[in-house]
């Protein structure tokens, strides 16, 4: 460019500074939306991934309900593909004196560490440190005391039960400090966890195992290679161990009754020698009684030949009584201090065998072991991982929409704004051209003015999009999961992409306008543009509607059709920010709804308490007592259990809530079963099962259809669907005794109880959580709250998220509204002149051309009502994980946002383009330009 041209170039910058910043502001929030929504869930993943490597987190955990001996973990160490594998103890406990359940972890040395926050970790057995989120409650150095209840063997994992506190530590494995998932202490649920030396521990068998491998180092743990190999992983364990069962449950008994022996010698050496005890004692007796006989003889006899003994033989017999009566005082004494700990000795006998047949007993009714395999996100306490994943997800799948949508409006607004510079442009561009500068210097002018635009407003929305919505999502999940503050990286392929969509939209449309514009010669260009030709419309062709139409209301019909070009873009600018408005509040609306319809219409009882499967009559009856108080509002015994299927994105293990209630009538008070598209109620039937809804899309299983599901004995159940129930959170099935006895092959026996609390309170229903915890014939208490506490934070980030996709699209319907109304009063100055002159009002003026506005912009949301709610059926069926379903009823303020929104925003301008007619100089828009 010369100094003419680039003169000329500032100065058309300076009097099109609106157009100019428009063009900035539209190519800023597409590559704002674009590149953040792009960016997050990367970053996310690389802040997770340095986490886990620098922790080293496990691949695999393997835990066992009776332990890992030594042949078990020769067995795991064997497994192929093995980096290292570091086996430890872990257990269940309670804080003294309160209800809060924590989870004890022996200190591992290099897989699945603990990040120090303050302190150290434990180096002496009374040491410990604590979950970081308890640094607000407790101190160094003081001193922290747990409960733990006994184990089958009647004996404890912890030797001590107090400890000195000694750090404050964040988990590799638990990532959330809300939901920590199940416990089976306290409360039920999982309050926090901490780290002892392994020598705190009772050594018998290892509880755990965290496995490494070496073909998944470097991979992204959240990526589809790393996904799929785990998978593969973690079925060739499960496999291994599965065939391991049979001779596990043998070397079990075989120790089992190793241990029993001494015991049962024990007790017969008591029994031997209590015996050998009472014939001493009842030997004496014989002997003191056949002394005293064959005294009693010699006197006798004496006397029956009544010979006077001397004095000799007298005291000798006197002596001898003595004896006799010293010896049966002797004898009495003994009697009684025998019978006193013949008692003791005999009650401890008893005592001991009782609980040797116990043991047997429970040995007898001992259950084939069972080894979990869990990977990252299914590990007890790996709720938070799971949630960090969904969120990291629920952006990465929101990017595959909303960008396209902004970038595209942005790009027809970009278009029509950068057609209208040409057009103003036109006269001076002939001038050039007749002054002889080449085409290509004069369409330099306006590629400049695109690029310069679009680049700049490109780059802050790049920057903006790197830096500030990270912060967002992650300022939505902080608080809720101990993830490190999110890392920020910059990406330059996504950044490359969105430079080149803003050079397409802002400089490819001047460079094919201008190229067309300047085919003319120099004096065509110096003549303005010929307005658009009208011609007849279609609704001219109706009189019953144009007879009755006014002369203003004519003249608006015309003027749409004469500018077509315009009206489609008003109609797409305004229908795209509808779109992203309709959907962005129709999701708001989704999640927020979700906890309410679940918990108070759908699901009526408070808590699941599943009985343990050895309750002896004395437990069961103490239970039943507990069920009757009146705290309790009502129950009804079920068989309950929970059943496991491999499904979703990532081939986790999905968890199935099976309810099987003693009475079909009595269900109706504790669930609600409903088809959500019918509004039906369903009934349990023999016909089949009732599955839930999120369950079915999963599984991809329709009504008629038919699901197998594993069983907590590792076997696999065949069921038919007979209907499928609306339930927004968790897995579900729900059948009858009669189906239950075909499925299962057994006759039905209830293990569990639905309970309904006076007070159902969070507060109160966790203390009366506590209380059937604490009993010995409860083997668990699930409440409602933890998978609720789980999806608040994803509906949390999906909610600020959507917030800034409404502010974006907010500012985007400003951005495409006041460019589409200053180009068509640009456009039409001259017979916006023409009708003022001739005596309209400046209320008509306006009014004569914004009615199109307005009219425009109602087909506009209208149609953007259609879209919107495509996009919003497209995010019900990406965005939630896999145990959630959103609620896709849609509600008013669904529809009412929008509207609200876009027509402030037109009422507004409408008011600034009424000040700006009113300022209108008509004799210098009217001047010739011939």
């Amino acid at each position: 460019m010369n100094k003419v041209i680039l003169k000329d170039f500032w100065q058309s910058i300076r009097h099109t500074k609106g157009q100019f910043i428009s063009i900035m502001g539209l190519m800023m929030i597409g590559a704002f939306a674009l590149v953040g929504l792009m960016v997050t869930g990367p970053d996310m993943r690389d802040t997770g991934n340095h986490y886990a490597q620098k922790l080293n987190t496990a691949d695999l955990t393997v835990i066992c309900n009776y332990g890992l001996d030594h042949k078990d973990t020769q067995k795991i160490k064997k497994t192929k593909g093995l980096q290292a594998v570091e086996f430890g103890y872990m257990t269940d406990t309670v804080i003294k004196n309160s209800q809060e359940s924590f989870r004890i972890f022996s200190k591992p040395n290099s897989v699945s560490k603990y990040e120090v926050r303050k302190g150290h970790l434990p180096t002496k057995s009374n040491e410990i440190a604590l979950a970081d989120h308890y640094s607000d409650k407790y101190q160094i150095g003081q001193k922290i005391t747990f409960t733990e209840k006994k184990n089958i063997l009647g004996t404890t994992l912890l030797k001590r039960k107090s400890f000195k506190i000694v750090g404050f530590v964040r988990s590799s494995q638990i990532l959330s400090n809300v939901n920590l998932g199940q416990s089976n202490s306290g409360t039920g649920e999982l309050k926090g966890y901490a780290v002892v030396d392994p020598n705190a521990f009772n050594h018998t068998v290892y509880t755990t195992a965290n496995l490494r491998y070496k073909d998944l180092r470097g991979l992204d743990s959240y990526g589809k290679t790393y996904t799929s190999k785990v998978k593969n992983h973690k079925r060739v364990l499960q496999d291994d161990l599965k065939n391991t069962a049979h001779q596990r449950k043998a070397r079990i008994l075989s120790a089992a009754g190793k241990k029993l022996a001494p015991q049962e010698k024990k007790i017969h050496e008591a029994e031997q020698k209590l015996k050998a005890a009472s014939q001493q004692i009842n030997t004496a007796a014989k002997q003191l009684a056949t002394q005293k006989e064959k005294l009693n003889a010699k006197v006798a006899q004496a006397k029956a030949a009544g010979v006077n003994l001397p004095p000799a033989a007298q005291a000798q017999l006197e002596q001898a009584e003595r004896e006799i009566a010293a010896g049966e005082q002797k004898l009495q004494q003994e009697q009684k201090e025998f019978a006193l700990k013949s008692r003791n000795a005999t009650k401890k006998i008893k005592t001991g065998k009782e609980q040797i047949n116990k043991a047997k007993r429970q040995l007898n009714k001992l259950a084939l072991p069972s080894y979990s395999v869990y990977n990252r996100r299914e590990v007890p306490g790996g709720e938070g991982n799971l949630v960090y994943t969904t969120v990291a997800q629920v952006v990465e799948d929101l990017a595959k929409v909303f960008p396209i949508f902004l970038y595209f409006v942005a790009a027809l607004v970009t278009f029509t704004t950068m057609n209208r510079f040409i057009d103003e442009e036109r006269i001076n561009s002939g001038t050039m051209k007749a002054l002889g500068y080449d085409d290509y210097v004069i369409i330099s002018k306006f590629l400049a003015y695109g690029f310069i635009s679009g680049t700049i407003g490109t780059i802050l929305g790049v920057y903006l999009g790197h830096t500030l919505m990270p912060q967002i999502v992650y300022h939505a999940y902080y608080k809720s999961l101990t993830i490190p503050p999110i890392e920020l990286h910059f990406h330059w392929q996504i950044s490359l992409v969105a430079l080149l969509l803003s050079w397409i939209s802002s400089v490819l449309p001047a460079y094919l306008t201008a190229k067309n514009e300047f085919r003319e010669k120099p004096a065509a260009l110096l003549l303005p543009k010929a307005p658009a030709a009208g011609s007849t419309i279609l609704l001219e062709k109706i009189p019953f509607i144009w007879n009755h139409l006014s002369f203003t209301h004519k003249v608006t019909a015309r003027n749409i059709f004469r500018y077509k070009k315009r009206m489609l873009m008003t109609i797409f600018g305004v229908c795209g920010a509808a779109t992203m408005l309709f959907a962005g509040f129709a999701v708001k609306n989704s999640i927020t709804n979700m906890n309410n319809r679940q918990f108070n219409d759908l699901i009526h009882y408070n808590m699941i308490v599943a009985q343990k499967p050895s309750i002896s009559v004395n437990q069961q009856k103490t239970l039943n007592n507990k069920l009757n108080e009146n705290n309790i509002k009502s129950e009804t015994p079920i068989y309950y259990e929970s059943m496991s299927k491999i499904a979703g994105k990532t081939g986790d293990t999905q968890d199935i809530t099976l309810i099987a209630p003693s009475s079909d009538k009595v269900l109706k008070d504790y669930v609600h079963l409903t088809d959500r598209k019918t509004k039906q109620t369903l009934h349990l039937s023999n016909n089949g099962v009732i599955i839930s809804e999120r369950l079915a899309t999963l599984l991809k299983v329709s009504k008629g259809g038919y699901l197998t599901l594993t069983d907590k004995d590792n076997k696999s159940r065949r069921m038919k669907v007979a209907g499928i129930t609306e339930m927004y959170m968790g897995h579900f099935v729900f059948m009858n005794k009669t189906q239950y006895q075909d499925i299962f092959k057994r006759n039905f026996k209830s293990n569990a109880y639905l309970v309904n609390l006076n007070n159902p309170s969070r507060k109160n229903t966790r203390n009366i959580a506590a209380q059937f915890m604490a009993l010995a014939g409860v083997a668990g208490v699930v409440q409602n709250t933890a998978v609720s506490q789980e999806l608040d934070v994803v509906v949390q980030s999906l909610n600020l998220i959507m917030l800034v996709l409404i502010v974006v699209a907010g500012l985007l319907a400003i951005v495409i509204q006041y460019n589409l109304t200053n180009i068509n009063i640009a456009e039409r100055i001259r017979e916006l002149s023409t009708i003022k002159v001739l005596g309209f009002y400046d209320n008509e003026v306006t009014m004569y051309i914004y009615r199109e506005t307005i009219l425009l912009t109602g087909i506009g949301i209208l149609v953007g009502y259609l879209t919107g709610d495509l996009l919003y059926r497209y995010i019900l069926y990406v965005v939630p994980p896999d145990n959630v379903m959103f609620n896709p009823a849609l509600s008013a303020p669904s529809f009412l946002w929008p509207l609200g929104v876009i027509g402030v925003i037109t009422i507004i301008l409408g008011f600034i383009v009424n000040k700006k007619l009113k300022d209108l100089d008509m004799l210098e828009a009217l001047k010739s330009v011939d």
